[in-house]
């Protein structure tokens, strides 16, 4: 298990969300992941996705050229993303990029191709070198049940959740339980002291996403975060810096 996470106090570590996004040209991107390496964030984050010839690739958007990922061939979608000056990296491609040099909190955005990823994964990657993570519960469950010795999160707080699925992620025990997660990484609203107080009382570290202000970079350093996923690694890096340089 990634060491951060098996309990022992440590200082917030900083995931460089989608790779340094907001310092490269485009987030996902095999630029993106070496400005976070460059920088020495502690964990990448990326998203995968499988395209309709079962490529693993590493994209976020659902939607691209007004066709989903499922229905288009790696091929035409490399030759989109390159005549608007992009690249679409392969999720073994950057998984050997990372490889030895910064850990990968990996989230899979569909279910069906769990074991292809978790496959990849063991053959390329040591246990300690990398998370995965979902919004989908059952994602998780997959794939605890095919390698108990992964890492696991999930993923809570959507955007214009309804009451009861706002609920339902405030108090995520239940679900945790369920899905065997290791972690779990919460939106930033979901984020006060009586559920950082819930979660430790059950052992369970929490990243939280997509932080990008400095003052709340701060606040949740203070709380004691285990993690903070950011837009802006730089930024937080030098938030923790000043933030452990003072408490000294």
């Amino acid at each position: 298990m990634i060491q951060f996470l098996n309990g022992k106090k440590s200082k917030t570590k900083i995931i460089a969300h989608r790779g340094a996004s907001f310092l490269a040209s485009r987030e996902n991107t095999m630029e993106s992941f070496e400005l976070a390496i460059k920088l020495k964030a502690d964990m990448v984050e990326f998203d995968v996705r499988e395209t309709r010839d079962k490529e693993l690739v590493v994209f976020h958007d659902s939607i691209f050229n007004e066709m989903p990922i499922a229905w288009q061939n790696y091929e035409d979608m490399v030759k989109a993303a390159g005549e608007r000056g992009f690249e679409i990296p392969r999720l073994i491609d950057v998984v050997k990029l990372c490889h030895g040099k910064i850990k990968m909190d990996v989230e899979v955005k569909e279910t069906g191709y769990e074991e292809k990823i978790v496959k990849l994964l063991q053959e390329n990657a040591d246990y300690d070198e990398y998370s995965v993570k979902s919004f989908k519960d059952e994602v998780i469950r997959k794939v605890k049940e095919l390698d108990s010795n992964i890492t696991t999160g999930l993923l809570i707080g959507k955007k214009h959740a309804k009451f009861w699925r706002m609920l339902k992620d405030y108090y995520p025990e239940k679900r945790i339980r369920a899905a065997h997660a290791d972690f779990i990484s919460p939106a930033q609203h979901l984020v006060r002291y009586t559920f950082l107080r819930r979660m430790r009382k059950k052992g369970c570290p929490v990243l939280v996403w997509t932080v990008n202000d400095k003052k709340k970079m701060l606040k949740y350093i203070r709380m004691g975060v285990n993690g903070i996923i950011t837009d802006k690694p730089d930024a937080a890096l030098y938030v923790r810096k000043k933030a452990i340089g003072n408490s000294l």
